[in-house]
This record gives C-alpha cells, sequence and structure tokens, in this order.
C-alpha cells in the first residue's frame, strides 16, 4: 500500500492539478470572449465581478470538464472548449449587430433562416472581432502548455481510473450548476428576465444568461410579476370607451398592411446631408396620419417587428425567442383572428422563400386564407446587383394577388416587402441614385447604397397609392393602407450621433421606422392619431394594428381600446425598463404610479392573452 510519503506530490500537482488550473484559466479568457462579443459596457463588466464573472468562466469549464470526462486529455479539452467558444462568441457579435439581440439557445431553430440572412452580408473585421479571434491564442499556448505537462501521462487509463475521472468531473459539474443557478438559494437569481435580454445578459454574463434562456424554452413567456387572471379584468376596466366605436359599420374598407425592410429614416440620429430628397413622397402624403413605430430590436428583428404588428403582443414578456418559429399560433388573436371575425377575407404575401421564420406555416396557423411566395412574384426586378425585388415591382404583383381576394367580401392583404434588405455593398457605386455628404467613414459607401433603396421604396409608394385610387374610381372599394418600417439597418449604431440625445432616447430614436396610413376615401379621424406633443408621432409596434382599425371605422376589442387611450400616456415602452411619454422625454418605471398602471395593466392583459398560467377572457379579445 502507497504511504503519503510514496506519492510522487509532483507529478501529481504537474500532470494533474497544473493543466486543470490552466483549464480553468481559459475557461476565464473564454467567458471574456463571450462578454465582448455582447458588447457589454465597461461599467457592466465591472459589476459582474466578483461573483457572476467567476460564475460564467466556471460555467465555461464545465464544458472543458465534459470533454476531459470523454477524452481523458486535458490539452484536447481545453484546446476544444476554448476554440468552440471562440467560435461561439464571434456568431454571437455578429448575431447581435446584424440581428439586434445576442444568440440565444431558441435560435437554433432560425438557423435556415440566419444562414440566408447572413449570406447577403460582408461580415466586417473591427476591432472587437480582431480582440476576440486573437484570444485563441493564449487558449491554444495554455493547450500547448498542458501538452507538454502531460505527455508523460500514460496513454490509456485503467477502467477504474476512467469511473473517477468521470465521477469527479460530473461532481463538478453538479457543484457549479447548483451552486450557481438551480440550488435553493443560488448566486445569480432564477427568474431575471424583465423588458430586455441586454438585463440578464449584461448583468449576469452571456453563459448565466443563456441558460437561463434555455430554461425558458419550456415556457418562453415570463409572467408578470403578481399576475392573476383578475389583474388582467382590472386593467381592462381602466378603459373609459373614448375609441369605441358608436355603431357598427355598414360596409368596412379594406385593409392593406405592408411591413417595409429596414425602412429608416436617418435624420432621427445624425445630421443628414444628402444631393436629394430621400422621402419627399412619404412627407408630404395627404389624407394620412404620419409617425414612427418604435421596432422591439435595433438594427434587425423582422419577425419580432412582424409578430408585434400583426398580434399587438409585447416580446417584453419573450425577451429570448424569434416568435414565427417558438410559439404555438394557433388560435392566436392577432390582426388575422380580428378581421376575419368581421368577416374580411385574408391574405399574406412575401417575395422570397417561404422557409424563412417559418412564415408559411406560422402565417397559416394564425388563419390566413391564402399565403403567396416569391414564385408567386413574376415581374422580377431588381436594383442592380442586389439580388431582392424592388418595392415597385413587388407592388405590381401584389396588386393582382389583391385583385384574386374575394370581391364580395372585405378584404385584409398583408406584405413583407425585401427590396431593402442588407448587406448595402452590392452595387457599383456609378448605381447610387442618392450621395450622402455627410462624412461616416467606412460607411460612406454602404450610407449610399441604403440611401439610395429608401430612394427607391419612397417612389414606389406613389405606385401604391396610384393604384388603390384607380381602385376606388373604377369600382368604389374604400382601402386603408398602412405601412411601417420592420427596423433599422443593422449598421445604424455605427453611424448615430451619439450625443443627439441621452442613450435611452437614442435607442428609441435608432428603434423608430418611419409609418403611415393612407386611404383612397377621405379619412375623418387623424386627428385623433396625431400627437400634440411629440413631433415624431411615436407609438409602440404593437398599437399600429388599433390605430389602423380606429382609422378604417372598425369595432374595436377592449384590447385595442386599451392600447390607444394607453398611447395617450405612454406611447412607448421601451426595452430599457423606461418607457417614453407623449412628450418624447422617457421615464423610468417606478417614478409616477398613474403611468406605470397603464404599462402594468397591459402586460397583465397581454399575458392573459398568451401566457401559459393564465385562463384567457375572450371578451377582451373580441371585437365589441
Amino acid at each position: 500500500m502507497q504511504t503519503l510519503k510514496t506519492v510522487n506530490w509532483k507529478k501529481i500537482f504537474l500532470q494533474g492539478v497544473l493543466p486543470c488550473v490552466l483549464a480553468v484559466a481559459v475557461a476565464f479568457i473564454s467567458r471574456y470572449q463571450l462578454e465582448l462579443s455582447d458588447g457589454v459596457t465597461p461599467n457592466y463588466l465591472a459589476g459582474q465581478w466578483p461573483v457572476y464573472a467567476p460564475l460564467n468562466a466556471m460555467t465555461a469549464f464545465c464544458l472543458t470538464l465534459v470533454i476531459f470526462a470523454l477524452a481523458g486529455r486535458w490539452w484536447l479539452a481545453t484546446g476544444i472548449s476554448g476554440v468552440l467558444f471562440t467560435v461561439i462568441a464571434l456568431i454571437n457579435y455578429y448575431t447581435r449587430d446584424l440581428h439586434g439581440s445576442a444568440l440565444m439557445p431558441q435560435d437554433i431553430l432560425n438557423l435556415g433562416t440566419a444562414a440566408e440572412v447572413m449570406g447577403s452580408y460582408t461580415l466586417k473585421i473591427n476591432h472587437t472581432v480582431l480582440t476576440i479571434g486573437l484570444l485563441v491564442v493564449p487558449v491554444l499556448v495554455l493547450c500547448f502548455t498542458q501538452w507538454l505537462l502531460t505527455r508523460g501521462a500514460p496513454k490509456r487509463a485503467s477502467w477504474k481510473a476512467r469511473g473517477v475521472r468521470v465521477l469527479a468531473s460530473a461532481a463538478a459539474i453538479f457543484c457549479v450548476l447548483y451552486i450557481g443557478y438551480f440550488g435553493p438559494n443560488p448566486l445569480k437569481p432564477k427568474a431575471t428576465y424583465g423588458w430586455a435580454w441586454q438585463e440578464t445578459y449584461y448583468k449576469y454574463g452571456y453563459l448565466a444568461g443563456t441558460i437561463e434562456a434555455t430554461a425558458l424554452m419550456s415556457d418562453p413567456i415570463v409572467e408578470p410579476e403578481n399576475y392573476s387572471d383578475d389583474a388582467a379584468r382590472q386593467a381592462a376596466d381602466l378603459v373609459t370607451g373614448q375609441f369605441a366605436t358608436a355603431e357598427t359599420a355598414q360596409e368596412y374598407p379594406d385593409i392593406v398592411l405592408i411591413l417595409s425592410e429596414s425602412f429608416y429614416d436617418f435624420s432621427l440620429v445624425t445630421d443628414l446631408q444628402a444631393d436629394t430628397d430621400i422621402l419627399p413622397v412619404y412627407n408630404s402624403l395627404q389624407n394620412a396620419v404620419l409617425g414612427h413605430t418604435v421596432s422591439p430590436h435595433v438594427g434587425g428583428g423582422t419577425n419580432s417587428s412582424e409578430y408585434e404588428m400583426l398580434s399587438s403582443n409585447s416580446l417584453m414578456l419573450m425577451p429570448s425567442i424569434t416568435p414565427f418559429n417558438w410559439l404555438n399560433l394557433y388560435g392566436a388573436n392577432s390582426l388575422v383572428s380580428y378581421t376575419k371575425s368581421l368577416g374580411y377575407a385574408t391574405m399574406a404575401a412575401h417575395p422570397y422563400t417561404n422557409s424563412n421564420y417559418r412564415r408559411d406555416s406560422a402565417w397559416r396557423a394564425l388563419g390566413f386564407d391564402t399565403t403567396y411566395f416569391e414564385g408567386d412574384f413574376p415581374t422580377q426586378d431588381y436594383y442592380g446587383n442586389r439580388p431582392y425585388q424592388t418595392d415597385a415591382a413587388t407592388y405590381q404583383d401584389f396588386a393582382k394577388l389583391y385583385e384574386a381576394m374575394p370581391e364580395d367580401q372585405p378584404r385584409f392583404a398583408f406584405l413583407v416587402s425585401i427590396q431593402s434588405h442588407g448587406d448595402y455593398d452590392m452595387n457599383d457605386a456609378s448605381l447610387d441614385i442618392v450621395h450622402a455628404a455627410t462624412d461616416y467613414g467606412e460607411y460612406d459607401a454602404v450610407m449610399d447604397e441604403f440611401l439610395s433603396c429608401m430612394r427607391l421604396t419612397d417612389e414606389a409608394i406613389t405606385d401604391l397609392c396610384d393604384y388603390f385610387t384607380q381602385v376606388y374610381e373604377q369600382t368604389g372599394r374604400k382601402v386603408v393602407v398602412a405601412m411601417a418600417g420592420d427596423h433599422a439597418p443593422s449598421f445604424v449604431d455605427h453611424v448615430a450621433d451619439k450625443s443627439i440625445a441621452p442613450q435611452n432616447e437614442l435607442q428609441i430614436l435608432e428603434r423608430s421606422t418611419p409609418f403611415f396610413i393612407w386611404a383612397n376615401y377621405p379619412l375623418e379621424n387623424i386627428d385623433a392619431a396625431v400627437s400634440d406633443t411629440d413631433p415624431l408621432n411615436r407609438m409602440d409596434m404593437v398599437m399600429l394594428a388599433p390605430t389602423i382599425a380606429q382609422q378604417a371605422g372598425l369595432p374595436l376589442s377592449t384590447y385595442y381600446q386599451y392600447l390607444l387611450e394607453m398611447k395617450q400616456t405612454t406611447p412607448v415602452v421601451t426595452g430599457a425598463n423606461d418607457y417614453m411619454k407623449p412628450d418624447g422625454t422617457t421615464a423610468t418605471f417606478g417614478t409616477d404610479p398613474a403611468l406605470d398602471e397603464w404599462v402594468y395593466g397591459y402586460l397583465n392583459l397581454e399575458y392573459n392573452n398568451v401566457g401559459a398560467h393564465a385562463k384567457r377572457d375572450q371578451s377582451l379579445f373580441d371585437a365589441q
């Protein structure tokens, strides 16, 4: 029997303890790479110490332990996990930069769409990307050191030694997860998701946030604090009825709703100088409500905006998902179900593949009668080398699809355009029709192509309005047309003037996309949809559908009426623990009980509509 004197402690230290310590060091590097990729500010990075930075590092170390338990080589386990986390950090950086939110476990259902989107972008290598990539060098150096330390170890361990290795690794992983996340008093609180993914990921770290996001996969809709079905009904009691329709309309107008790809006005965030007007048609529309809808993400997330637009449900309660990929939309209340309950025929169209965001199945689940995709848009007209059909061509094809809808029913037609999808370096500069005079450095060429796309979008509005004016003149069909941008282009934050507004207000500006509501007959309630105090007339994307219904004179549900009244007090509820007041300034939750009541009441109504632990009161969501 060996005694303590005969144990080779030096060998144990050099071949066992020290390689393990080096593996932990690599885990700290991996943790830092992930935080860099998330865009965490220095203040948040400092705030992760002394608890959450080590917790995230030890969480990364758990992957190393899994590989070590299987492979039995510290250098191999450390190298694989270190390289893997480097790749994840790079993917996360570009996901956040182009999509507006972190790479989350739920995104595995969105890989096909993500691949298509990423294929159209030129991925720029900047200082952050270089830092993340170069940090793999010390990782490999430490792996090589581990190899040198353990190269004299036996090539094959005994079954007993393998069992001990597996049990020890499993025990260590259990301790990290139990103490850090799943025990009765974990280091990281179990439920931290709130208004925005940044709240969890920045404060507690990327891996800690990912673990919570993974736990949310079984129930991705966050239940508001102190929620009850009675609380939802009490919120509904705030509705005064000022937007209730006096009597049922005898003839409902058709509704055409367009989600316009990357439709954005850069003058919101920079002193934009250009050699021609960019949005002259939009800015001069008559018989129209003009304003800005605030999208749920900065610089990306078409499906998030699409879901909020159709459902009037805020993603504040669903901060970690791509809605169409994750939610069960059968029987969901939406603008589709609302119009169908009023006798509308419904149609949705998109001049691109039907696989993006599982759009075809999602639209059918929402109840659209017919759906159309790229094969149903035969004009195939493009702007230079850009592979996306122009808005003008799209509207031409869309008009034929609209005409094919039943004549004896009012029509709701929904279109998601594609013309202005990124990236914006596909054309030769000679094809640009707009040139920015402001110096944007490396983004000069990108800005010119994007602004040129905006000019084409604006010109196509004329074709759209002229067509529906002709429809009214020839057939007498009344049509309300609404269009809103889904999000700003991905590079918006890179060129925004950070001095133009405080941080939270700047974020709202970066998320404010133009919208209009126009009709081919005189609208009578335009003033009711225009703010007296906010010159940009901003509102959350979830408020657009009820505003359209109000302008169309349709009977409104209690839910829609609540949103319209809420718009008068808190027109924008952001993803940053604050909201925007009617005068355009932001306020923090908890400072004004009267305003808070509307916000929390809305969240209770929303959860009653979609929450897994709520019993929906359908009367709140049916047209009255």
